[in-house]
């Protein structure tokens, strides 16, 4: 490999990072956000508080969890992408969504 070949590739590699990183952060968000408007819409006096547990419970609490595992996942990519380990950097973004994504099916 020539000179330009590596900065071409080493180009690709950091603009890859910088659109997995948006991509993480709206995935992550989504899952706080769904969090956060399950907990808010649930709020009314016409609904049981037994029911709102239960429906909380059930749906809710998952994207938390999703988002904070995810979140912790993205965290590392993020200190690697920082340290200028790209490479690792870009494995752990791809992760991450794939995680993220993995966890919601189930």
């Amino acid at each position: 490999m020539n000179m330009t070949e590596i900065s071409k590739s080493g180009k690709l590699i950091e603009w890859s990072c910088r659109i997995l990183i948006i991509i993480d952060m709206f995935i992550i968000l989504s899952g706080y956000l769904s969090w956060f408007q399950t907990k808010n819409q649930l709020v009314s006096p016409l609904i049981p508080e037994s029911l709102t547990y239960q429906i909380f419970s059930d749906g809710g609490e998952s994207y938390f969890r999703t988002s904070m595992i995810a979140g912790a996942v993205f965290l590392i990519g993020l200190l690697s992408y920082s340290f200028n380990k790209k490479t690792i950097a870009l494995v752990i973004f791809v992760i991450t969504a794939l995680l993220f994504l993995g966890l919601r099916l189930l």
